[in-house]
């Protein structure tokens, strides 16, 4: 059973660590080093149906275990290859149940290579690390693959480039698990920083997007924490905040209701049925959500562009469109809400500092009342949902 938090933990650890490409091949393909815990650690590689090429070396100091040069293959794409400069691993112990416990786990130069693109990584480290075993990373048909545990997860000096040649940065990226009940986490925090965009390092297309809001470059970050109560069935995930340097801020506040283990057990049993979880979230529920943007430039420069291509300038691209929002909110059939989006929206074009949309209902609103509430009576979802828009700091 997985927690909310770990399909998150399990994109980074299992990704970065153990499956960087979907590597195939037989299993058990290197020559055992006879260091107990090097040896397992090569066969949880191969887990996942990957193959381990070769090693140079296998090396022992004190309670830090290191292996030099490992290379992942894949036997039918032969363009597919994974490397592993020096793979650290201190206080590791092999556990009765298979597992390999580290005290930490620190992987230096990283790197993907494939003929879609390629990942590159300086350091990539983990503390208080737990890995299944291998049966129990591979999973089967009856069984979800169980992924790793840890206490801080940290990626520094990531490059992503596709098969065009784009190149995305990011600084640092980490993930702690907060709290846990049994082997559930139930509560974490993440954050990316310094994700970068460049245009000396996009297409055309990148470049244009870029430079026609007036970036040469864009710095993007990302944080946020979330909350599991299994006993309560409640998840909290406060202040999602993504933010680029003038440009803005956007956060995100969210609380639901009626995620209980057995929701949790049944979504991961419907992974690749999306009817199934579709049936499931039925009886979840919606209770607070606050959406708040705080502008540093961005509003402006994505006005002026709108403008230009339309041959006139910001003034006339907002009086433009305070003319057609009613237009477009009359669908909402709503007069109430319809004033106060436009009064808002109108407000914050003509001078784009902040706005903020609130959704307070008097109690949570269950998923399966929302559908039939778009699909029946669209126009009192914001009476159901009790949602407020301002602008400005108003209220």
């Amino acid at each position: 059973m997985k927690s909310p938090f770990t399909r998150f933990r399990t994109s980074v650890s299992l990704s970065c660590l153990v499956a960087l490409a979907a590597l195939t091949g037989p299993a058990q393909a290197f020559e055992p080093s006879g260091n107990e815990i090097a040896d397992s650690f090569l066969t949880l590689l191969e887990a996942e149906e990957g193959t381990v090429e070769s090693y140079a070396n296998v090396s022992e100091s004190g309670d830090v275990v290191t292996i030099d040069q490992i290379v992942l293959k894949d036997d039918d794409e032969d363009d597919i290859q994974v490397t592993l400069a020096t793979t650290e691993m201190t206080g590791a112990q092999k556990l009765d149940n298979g597992r390999l416990k580290l005290d930490a786990l620190k992987i230096s130069d990283l790197s993907m290579r494939a003929k879609d693109g390629a990942l590159d990584i300086e350091t990539f480290s983990a503390t208080n690390l737990v890995l299944p075993s291998p049966e129990e990373l591979a999973g089967d048909d009856d069984t979800a693959p169980l992924p790793p545990s840890y206490g801080v997860l940290e990626i520094t000096g990531t490059k992503i480039t596709d098969e065009d040649g784009n190149e995305a940065t990011a600084k640092r990226i980490s993930v702690s698990i907060d709290e846990m009940d049994g082997d559930l986490p139930t509560a974490s925090t993440f954050s990316v920083e310094e994700l970068i965009l460049d245009t000396d390092t996009l297409d055309d297309d990148g470049k244009k997007a870029l430079t026609d809001l007036g970036y040469e470059t864009l710095n993007l970050s990302v944080k946020g924490q979330g909350r599991w109560d299994p006993d309560a069935a409640t998840v909290d995930v406060s202040n999602l905040e993504i933010s680029g340097v003038d440009a803005a801020t956007f956060r995100l506040s969210l609380q639901l209701g009626g995620v209980t283990r057995e929701v949790i057990e049944k979504l991961d049993d419907a992974q690749g049925n999306p009817e199934q979880a579709l049936s499931l979230l039925q009886g979840v529920s919606v209770g607070a959500i606050t959406l708040h943007l705080d502008n540093d430039s961005l509003v402006e420069r994505a006005l002026d562009m709108q403008a230009k291509e339309a041959g006139t300038d910001r003034a006339g691209m907002v009086a433009q469109l305070e003319a057609g929002l009613p237009l477009m909110l009359g669908i909402l059939q709503n007069p109430a809400f319809q004033k106060e989006v436009s009064t808002s929206v109108t407000t914050f074009l003509k001078d784009p500092d902040t706005l903020t949309v609130k959704a307070a209902p008097a109690a949570p609103v269950p998923v399966a009342q929302l559908m039939g509430t778009v699909m029946l009576a669209p126009q009192t979802l914001p009476q159901v949902l009790g949602v407020s828009i301002s602008a400005n700091g108003a209220e």
